[in-house]
C-alpha cells in the first residue's frame, strides 16, 4: 500500500553513463505517492509556484483530474476537481489524460458526465469550482488538454462517437448582474487544405485532429489520424493577424539528423513561447509498433528556421539507447529550452528523460526513482513531472527538480 501524502525530499548525485550523456548533475526528488485512498496517479505539468496537476484513481476506484503543492505552506495537501456528475471510467478515457495549470492556479482538465462523456472545464481560484466550457454543436463530449502560461488560451478537442474536431477556448469578460464575469467561447480550429500534391498525405482523408500544445503567441499544436493509412500528420495552427482565427500548416515530416529520413507518421505535442515544438514520429515508413509488440519511435524537435516566417526545421533528438529502437518521445518544453519525456535505454528500460534544443545530440536520465519512468511536463524553474513504477507495481507521481 502507498503511502499517502508523502513527499521526500531527497538531494542525490545523478551520474550518467556515457551513452546516456556525461553531465553530472544534482537533483531533488519528490515522491509524491498517490491521492488519498488512491491505487495510482502520474502528474502531467506543474507551473512556476509548484503546483503539479494530473490523473489518478480516487477511494471510489474512479480516474479524477487531481494535483499537489510540491512546496510552500500547502506542500503534500493533495486535492481532486470531482466530476460533472458522473465517474470516469467511461469518456472514451478523456477524464485521465492532458490537463493543465498556470502560474496565477487556473486549472484546466476534463471531469466524467451522467451520459458516460467527459466535459472539458476551467477551474480558478476565485470561483473554487469548475465552468464547463462546452462542445460544438451536436457533439457529445470535449477535453481540454493544454492551457497557454497566460491563461488566455485553452486547447484539446470536442468529440462524438465518430471523431473529434481540435478546438480552443478564449475568455470574454461581460457583465452579469452588475459585474464583470467570464466566460469561454469555443472555436473549432480549421482542418482542410493539408492534402497537397508533394506532401506524404497526398489523397488521403484525414479523419481525427487534436489539439495537444500552445503558446502565449497564440500557436497551437497537434496532429491529425487517417484510419485509411492508420497514420499521423503533425500540424500547427498559427494566429491570422487582426484576431481573425487560425490557419492550419503542416510540419514537416522530413528529418535531417542524423540522417535525412522521410517519416510517415509525426505528432506534434507541446510549443513554447520561442517556437519549438516537440512530439515523436516512427522510424521512416514503419509503424508506431509491430503486431509482435516492437516499436520503432523516437523523440522529434521542430526548430524554427527563421522567427515569425513559420518555418521549422524537423531534427531527430537522440535516444538514451544511442538507437532507433524502442518507444522513445518527447512529450514537453519549456521557455529554457528544457525537453522532456522518455525514452528506451539500451538494457530496454523505460526511463523519464531530458534534451535540450541547443544539444539535440546527448539525451540524458532525469532521475526519476524506479525502473520505468516518464516524464510529462516541465516548468520554467527546471522541474520535471510525471510517473514510475517499480516492478509490477501501478504509477506513482514524482517530481524532480533538476536545475
Amino acid at each position: 500500500m502507498r503511502k499517502l501524502f508523502s513527499i521526500v525530499f531527497s538531494a542525490v548525485l545523478l551520474l550518467i553513463g556515457s551513452a546516456q550523456g556525461t553531465w553530472a548533475q544534482k537533483v531533488k526528488v519528490y515522491d509524491l505517492g498517490t491521492y488519498p485512498g488512491g491505487t495510482w496517479a502520474e502528474m502531467h505539468a506543474i507551473n512556476d509556484l509548484g503546483v503539479a496537476v494530473g490523473a489518478g484513481d480516487i477511494a471510489s476506484g474512479y480516474t479524477h483530474q487531481i494535483g499537489v503543492p510540491l512546496f510552500g505552506p500547502l506542500a503534500g495537501q493533495w486535492f481532486e476537481l470531482g466530476t460533472f456528475g458522473g465517474e470516469e471510467t467511461s469518456g472514451m478515457g478523456w477524464a485521465g489524460e492532458g490537463g493543465g495549470i498556470t502560474d496565477t492556479g487556473m486549472i484546466v482538465g476534463s471531469a466524467g458526465t451522467q451520459e458516460g462523456y467527459t466535459r472539458a472545464f476551467v477551474w480558478t481560484r476565485t470561483l473554487g469550482a469548475k465552468v464547463d466550457l462546452g462542445t460544438l454543436p451536436s457533439d457529445l463530449g470535449s477535453a481540454a488538454i493544454a492551457v497557454n502560461e497566460l491563461g488566455t488560451l485553452v486547447v484539446g478537442i470536442s468529440y462524438n462517437d465518430l471523431g473529434g474536431t481540435p478546438v480552443v477556448w478564449t475568455p470574454e469578460v461581460v457583465w452579469k448582474q452588475g459585474r464583470p464575469t467570464t466566460v469561454w467561447k469555443i472555436h473549432k480550429l480549421p482542418t482542410g487544405g493539408l492534402q497537397q500534391p508533394g506532401q506524404v498525405w497526398e489523397g488521403v482523408t484525414l479523419e481525427w485532429f487534436g489539439a495537444w500544445g500552445v503558446n502565449d503567441l497564440g500557436q497551437i499544436v497537434g496532429d491529425a489520424y487517417s484510419g485509411e493509412s492508420d497514420g499521423e500528420v503533425a500540424v500547427i495552427w498559427n494566429p491570422i493577424q487582426g484576431g481573425k482565427g487560425w490557419e492550419i500548416q503542416q510540419l514537416p515530416h522530413q528529418s535531417s539528423f542524423p540522417v535525412v529520413v522521410d517519416h510517415k507518421d509525426t505528432q506534434a505535442l507541446a510549443i513554447n513561447n520561442q517556437g519549438d515544438i516537440v512530439g515523436n514520429m516512427t522510424v521512416g515508413d514503419g509503424p508506431y509498433c509491430t503486431d509482435d509488440g516492437v516499436c520503432t519511435t523516437v523523440p522529434a524537435f521542430w526548430k524554427p528556421e527563421t522567427p515569425g516566417a513559420h518555418r521549422w526545421k524537423l531534427i531527430e533528438l537522440t535516444t538514451l539507447s544511442g538507437t532507433r529502437e524502442g518507444w522513445n518521445w518527447a512529450l514537453d518544453i519549456n521557455d529554457l529550452g528544457d525537453i522532456v519525456g522518455a525514452s528506451n535505454d539500451a538494457n530496454g528500460n523505460w526511463l523519464a528523460t531530458r534534451w535540450l534544443t541547443r544539444d539535440p545530440s546527448t539525451a540524458k536520465v532525469l532521475g526519476f526513482p524506479g525502473d520505468g519512468s516518464d516524464a510529462y511536463g516541465v516548468n520554467n524553474l527546471g522541474i520535471a513531472v510525471g510517473m514510475y513504477t517499480s516492478g509490477d507495481q501501478p504509477e506513482r507521481a514524482v517530481a524532480v527538480k533538476f536545475r
